[in-house]
């Protein structure tokens, strides 16, 4: 075939299909949330537009020091005295009901007397990646309007609010930023790379989206491993615990797939896939109550992280614990690769 022939066919055939996107599915709207369209910079989910509240169906559990871990749905209008916040968001294909979440809002409880508010999107996270992806707009706005409420009926300071998300739980963190200003922090723990490494930052978290945005990333892609967190910064802090990929005690990709081809465990593949990804969460829960540092070092390259172990311009300490007072910037943490991980008692 000519090439002009074939560059004309290949040309005529995008322009169709994108033209079939846009015409077909431009935009939805939900009421008083908005409008959520497939135009730039919102292109990463390949013609997914978010699902509706209803569908997605976000729901919010509260829990204090005198309650149990029996999930009680939040009423606004119980929350009568004025404590600082907490709110933890699940990510892709989990539940508020994963161990994590509760090991995460004991700890909290136990550092501190605060509001922890759970957040379960379940629904919306159980469909295919690409559409999780979508709804977490949806979902970050609908979060952002409970935040309101909180403020405007009562009474509450955003700069007492602390958002905690994973994986995809961070990105929508970022939109309840993006809806709701003020907030006093967000900590992302291995925001999700897939759909999100390369775009804009109004589409992923980044440091705009509170006062202090700190982010741990424990699973950055890299020539042997695809990733499931993303590599680039998005914080005001960024840590990348030794690396930021491949975790001490976890299996690489190509050796989960070699065991998994051995023993033919679905659920064990998944589950060391998963490690690294999953480490941001150990080490942030670990911090929250421990006496040890999670010292972590600046390291502008980090290709030469292992020459990373001096203060220069400023340690920090990663995790729960992350001061807004010290200096932007990413920073290398080595870790134990078993808890307790920190490594760093002074």
């Amino acid at each position: 075939m000519d090439s002009r022939i074939l560059r004309f066919t290949v040309f005529f055939l995008v322009f169709s299909f994108a033209e079939g996107w846009w015409f077909q599915s431009p935009q939805v709207c939900y009421g008083d949330l908005g409008c959520f369209s497939l135009s730039y910079p919102f292109i990463n989910t390949f013609g997914k537009l978010p699902k509706s509240p209803s569908e997605i169906d976000t729901k919010c559990f509260l829990f204090t020091r005198s309650s149990s871990m029996n999930f009680e749905e939040l009423v606004p209008s119980s929350l009568n005295e004025l404590k600082p916040i907490k709110m933890i968001i699940h990510g892709f294909a989990e539940s508020a009901e994963k161990q994590w979440v509760e090991d995460m809002v004991t700890e909290l409880l136990e550092y501190d007397d605060y509001y922890v508010i759970v957040v379960d999107w379940r629904k919306g996270a159980a469909m295919e990646y690409l559409q999780a992806v979508a709804n977490t707009r949806v979902v970050g706005a609908v979060l952002a309007q409970l935040l309101q409420v909180l403020r405007d009926e009562n009474g509450f300071d955003p700069a007492d609010m602390h958002i905690i998300g994973y994986s995809l739980g961070a990105h929508i963190a970022g939109y309840i930023g993006e809806n709701f200003a003020n907030i006093g922090r967000i900590s992302g723990l291995d925001p999700a790379g897939p759909a999100f490494e390369n775009t804009e930052p109004v589409v992923r978290l980044d440091q705009t989206d509170a006062m202090f945005v700190d982010v741990i990333h424990t699973d950055t892609k890299h020539i042997f491993n695809p990733g499931l967190g993303i590599k680039r910064r998005s914080g005001t802090v960024d840590f990348y615990p030794n690396g930021g990929k491949d975790q001490p005690g976890c299996s690489t990709v190509l050796y989960a797939l070699m065991d998994w081809l051995s023993d033919a465990d679905s659920q064990d593949l998944v589950s060391d896939l998963s490690c690294s990804h999953r480490r941001s969460v150990e080490l942030f829960i670990e911090s929250i109550n421990t006496a040890c540092l999670f010292k972590a070092y600046p390291c502008p390259d980090l290709s030469l992280s292992s020459s990373c172990n001096s203060c220069g311009t400023g340690c920090h300490r990663m995790g729960f614990h992350a001061s807004t007072s010290m200096n932007p910037g990413q920073f290398y943490v080595q870790t134990n690769q078993a808890g307790p991980y920190c490594m760093e008692y002074h």
